[in-house]
C-alpha cells in the first residue's frame, strides 16, 4: 500500500521536471512527510489539465456520495486504490475511465515487520529527484454547503522483489510511472490493455531504499524536519538490501 509520501522540493523542480504552471502551489508547505488519513492537499496534475499542477485532497470521494456521513466513511478507504480491480469498484469506476492523474512526489515510506518491530524504510528514484505515482480523481460538492471537494486516490499494484521484503506483510507497492509514461497515463483516450502495461512493479533496481529512523511513526514527528529521511541503520550486521 501507500500511505506516507515526501514531497520536498522546490516549485522551480517541479515546473521543469512536469513542464506545467505551479502556480497553485504559491503557498504549498513542502514537506518530509504527509500522512493519507491525515487528508492534505498533495500536488497532482490531471488528465483534463496536463499543462498544470494543482492541489487535492488524497482520500478520494466519488462524485455520486449522497451525504457527508456517507463521503467520509467512503473516503477512510480510498487512498488507495488496486490497479487490478479499478474497474470493478464503484468508487473507483469512473475516475479509472476518464478521470486519471500524476501525483508528484519525492519519495514514499513503507513498514516493515521484523520481529514484533516495524521499521520505517524511504524510497525514492535512483536517478530523478522528482517522479509520479499513477492516481485518480473526482470532484464531490457537498450538498449542505455546497462546498466542492477535489480529491484522489494512489493506484498500487503487487511488490516487486525490493519491495516485497521491505512490505513484507500487504506485499504491495504504488505504481510508478516512467517518465516517458506519464503522458500516455493521463491521456483522454487509453485503452484497458495499454493501462494494464502500466500498471504494473517498477523495476527494483531503478529504486534506492534504506531503513530511517521510527520518528515518523511517533505522533510528534515533524514534517519539516530532515532528520527524517536520514539513513539509520536498525540491523546490528549493517546489511540493507
Amino acid at each position: 500500500m501507500c500511505f506516507t509520501i515526501s514531497i520536498k522540493t522546490t516549485r522551480d523542480v517541479i515546473e521543469k521536471r512536469f513542464n506545467a504552471d505551479t502556480s497553485a502551489l504559491s503557498d504549498f508547505d513542502f514537506r518530509y512527510f504527509f500522512k493519507a488519513f491525515e487528508y492534505p492537499l498533495i500536488p497532482v496534475i490531471t488528465l483534463q489539465e496536463p499543462g498544470k499542477v494543482r492541489l487535492m485532497h488524497w482520500g478520494l470521494i466519488p462524485a455520486w456520495s449522497r451525504d457527508r456521513e456517507q463521503a467520509m466513511k467512503i473516503r477512510s478507504g480510498t487512498c488507495n486504490a488496486r490497479g487490478e480491480s479499478l474497474h470493478e469498484k464503484p468508487s473507483f469506476r469512473k475516475a479509472a475511465t476518464s478521470q486519471r492523474c500524476l501525483v508528484v512526489v519525492s519519495g514514499f515510506f513503507e513498514w516493515q515487520h521484523v520481529a514484533g518491530q516495524k521499521i520505517p524504510w524511504y524510497i525514492r528514484h535512483q536517478q530523478q529527484e522528482l517522479f509520479s505515482l499513477a492516481g485518480i480523481y473526482d470532484q464531490w460538492r457537498d450538498p449542505t454547503t455546497l462546498q466542492q471537494l477535489d480529491t484522489f486516490s494512489i493506484v498500487t499494484t503487487y511488490a516487486n522483489p525490493l519491495m516485497e521484503k521491505i512490505h513484507n506483510t500487504k506485499k504491495r507497492m504504488p505504481v510508478i510511472l516512467d517518465q516517458q509514461d506519464e503522458s500516455t497515463w493521463i491521456t483522454d483516450h487509453l485503452d484497458d490493455t495499454l493501462k494494464i502495461r502500466l500498471l504494473v512493479p517498477y523495476p527494483d533496481d531503478a529504486l534506492r531504499a534504506y531503513t530511517i529512523g521510527k520518528t515518523i511513526s511517533t505522533k510528534n514527528a515533524d514534517p519539516s524536519d530532515p532528520e527524517i529521511i536520514r539513513p539509520v541503520d536498525h540491523y546490528k550486521d549493517g546489511t540493507l538490501f
